[in-house]
C-alpha cells in the first residue's frame, strides 16, 4: 500500500471531522474510519487472485474517501496491472472537498484508476442502479468490490427510505442494513463486500428479514471483532459495539470462515478458522472466538434441527409483575387463591411451592380463574429464570412445574407452553433436560453475551424434535452425546 497516499487520506479524514464539528457527528451520521481500521478492512476485502483486466469498486457513503484509498492501494498491491473504476457516493456536501481531494490524489498516485463521484443519497443512487440493471441497461455494470462504513440510524417503517427499499424487496430496520443490502445487490456474482457496522444484525427478530435477504444469494466469509469498543473510533467517542464482516455474493457456502480479533484498534490480531456450521444456526450469526465456542455451535447445528416456530410449543414471559399486582398477592392460601411462582421457587429441575423462608407473597387471588389473563391452566410447564449471576454454573436454569390448579408465573420467569396450555409431561421433561444440559449452556454463552435469558433469546435457539425430547425424557440423561445418532430424526 502507498503509505504516503494513506497518510494524506488520514489527514483529510481529520479535516473532515473538524469541518463537520465533532459535537455534531451523531446528527450528521458521520463516523469516518481511522486509517488503521481502513487498512484492515482493505486486507479483508482483497484476499484472492485478481484475473480480470478491470475491476469496479463501490464506496457507499464515502465520507472523506479513506476507505477507497485503502481498497485501491490493496488492489494495486495484489494486481499492479489492473484498471480500477471507482464509484463513490456521498450526500454530505460538507465533506466533498476532502473526498474530491482524496479521489484526485488516488488518480495521481495510480494512473490506472478512474472515478465517478455522486453527491446524492445512496438509496436513491442504488435503487436507480438496480432498476437499470433489471431493465438490462448495458451502460450499467455491477461491482467486483464494495467497502463501506455506512451510517448507523434507525429507519422508521413508513419512512421514505424504508418504502424505497421495500419496493426492491429489502426490509431493513436500520440505515446500515439498508446500505449493506443495496450494495450487496449491486455486486457481480462472486463479488465481495466488507462492511464495518454494529453487531446487532447478527441476531434478533428485527433483522431476520434482512438476514434472510443477505443469505438468499450470499454468505459470510470473514469476521473481525475488537476487544474494546472504545478503540475502533477512538477520536469520535463512539461506544457502539462494531464488527467488520466480509460477505460474498454467491450461492455456495464456504467450508470455513476466518475469525479475527484485534487487541487494540487494528493491531496484535489473532486469527483462526472455523467451519461454516459454527457461525450460522437457525438464521442467527455467531462469532466463536475460541475452538470451544466453535465446537459448541457446530454440535448444536448438527443435533438441533428445528426452529421453535416449527414445534407444537412456544415460550412466553411470565405474566405477573408483582409490584403492579400487590392487591392480588397474599401470604396464605384460601379457596380463591392459586400458586404464585417466582424464580426463587425453583432450582435446576426442581420447583418447590410454597417455599419456606420466602419473603414474597406466594399466592395469587383469582376471583375468576377461567377469565383471569394473568393465569395459566392446570398442566405441565417448563420454567426458566430470566436472570442469572455471571458466577452461576448455568446460564439457563430450567424446571418443570406441574399443577392440578391454575397458576401465576412471575414476570422474571419464562414459561414454555402449548398454545397457552400445558405441555405433554414427557415433552416437558425432555425439554427440561435439554435446556439444563452442558451443551445448551455452552451454546447459549456464545449466542448471548449477557446474563439475561429472555423469551426472545429462547425463541431464536434451535431445538430437537418432539420425538427426540420424549426419548430424552425416557433416558433421564443429559444430552452430551450425538442426539440424532441415539434418538433418530
Amino acid at each position: 500500500m502507498s503509505a504516503e497516499l494513506l497518510a494524506r487520506a488520514e489527514q483529510r479524514r481529520v479535516e473532515a471531522l473538524d469541518s463537520i464539528g465533532r459535537d455534531k457527528l451523531d446528527e450528521s451520521e458521520q463516523f469516518f474510519t481511522p486509517i488503521d481500521v481502513a487498512m484492515l478492512m482493505a486486507d479483508m476485502l482483497v484476499t484472492e487472485k485478481i484475473t480480470s483486466d478491470t475491476v469496479r469498486l463501490l464506496d457507499p457513503g464515502a465520507g472523506s474517501g479513506i476507505l477507497t484509498a485503502a481498497a485501491v492501494s490493496k488492489i494495486v498491491e495484489v494486481a499492479p496491472w489492473v484498471r480500477i473504476e471507482v464509484v463513490a457516493v456521498e450526500k454530505d456536501f460538507v465533506v466533498l472537498p476532502q473526498l474530491t481531494a482524496t479521489l484526485e490524489d488516488i488518480v495521481a498516485t495510480y494512473p490506472q484508476v478512474t472515478y465517478e463521484l455522486y453527491n446524492t443519497d445512496f438509496f436513491s443512487f442504488g435503487t436507480q442502479q438496480l432498476d437499470l440493471l433489471v431493465d438490462g441497461e448495458e451502460s450499467i455494470e455491477p461491482f467486483d468490490f464494495c467497502i463501506q462504513n455506512p451510517p448507523y440510524a434507525k429507519l422508521a417503517a413508513k419512512s421514505a427510505e424504508s418504502l424505497m427499499l421495500k419496493a426492491e424487496g429489502i426490509h431493513a430496520p436500520n440505515l446500515y442494513a439498508g446500505f449493506m443490502a443495496v450494495a450487496h445487490t449491486l455486486l457481480k456474482p462472486n463479488g465481495h463486500m466488507v462492511s464495518i457496522t454494529p453487531r446487532s444484525w447478527y441476531n434478533g427478530s428485527y433483522f431476520s428479514k434482512f438476514r434472510e435477504f443477505m443469505f438468499s444469494n450470499g454468505c459470510v466469509s470473514a469476521i473481525h471483532t475488537f476487544d474494546s469498543r472504545r478503540e475502533v473510533f477512538a477520536d469520535t467517542n463512539v461506544l457502539q459495539e462494531t464488527i467488520i464482516t466480509r460477505t460474498d455474493k454467491r450461492d455456495k457456502i464456504p467450508d470455513e470462515v476466518t475469525i479475527s480479533v484485534s487487541r487494540s484498534q487494528a493491531h496484535d490480531i489473532a486469527f483462526h478458522t472455523v467451519p461454516w456450521s459454527s457461525i450460522l444456526v437457525s438464521d442467527v450469526l455467531f462469532v466463536p472466538a475460541t475452538d470451544k465456542d466453535a465446537e459448541a455451535v457446530a454440535w448444536m447445528n448438527l443435533n438441533a434441527e428445528y426452529e421453535l416456530k416449527e414445534l407444537p410449543f412456544t415460550v412466553s414471559t411470565g405474566r405477573v409483575v408483582d409490584f403492579r399486582t400487590r392487591d392480588k398477592l397474599v401470604t396464605e392460601p384460601t379457596n380463591t387463591t392459586v400458586p404464585m411462582v417466582y424464580p426463587a421457587n425453583f432450582t435446576t429441575a426442581s420447583v418447590t411451592h410454597p417455599r419456606d423462608g420466602m419473603k414474597k407473597s406466594q399466592w395469587y387471588v383469582a376471583d375468576d380463574k377461567h377469565v383471569d389473563k394473568m393465569l395459566v391452566p392446570p398442566g405441565s410447564y417448563v420454567l426458566t429464570k430470566r436472570f442469572s449471576a455471571k458466577e452461576e454454573r448455568r446460564r439457563i436454569t430450567a424446571a418443570v412445574y406441574s399443577g392440578d390448579d391454575y397458576a401465576a408465573f412471575d414476570n422474571k420467569t419464562n414459561f414454555f407452553h402449548a398454545g397457552g396450555e400445558g405441555l405433554n409431561p414427557e415433552v416437558a421433561k425432555g425439554l427440561e433436560l435439554w435446556l439444563n444440559s452442558s451443551r445448551v449452556d455452552n451454546f447459549f454463552r456464545v449466542f448471548s453475551g449477557h446474563t439475561q435469558v429472555n423469551a426472545g433469546d429462547l425463541k431464536l435457539m434451535p431445538y430437537p424434535s418432539v420425538s427426540q425430547l420424549v426419548a430424552l425424557a425416557q433416558t433421564g440423561l443429559e444430552p452430551d452425546f450425538a442426539v440424532k445418532e441415539v434418538f433418530g430424526p
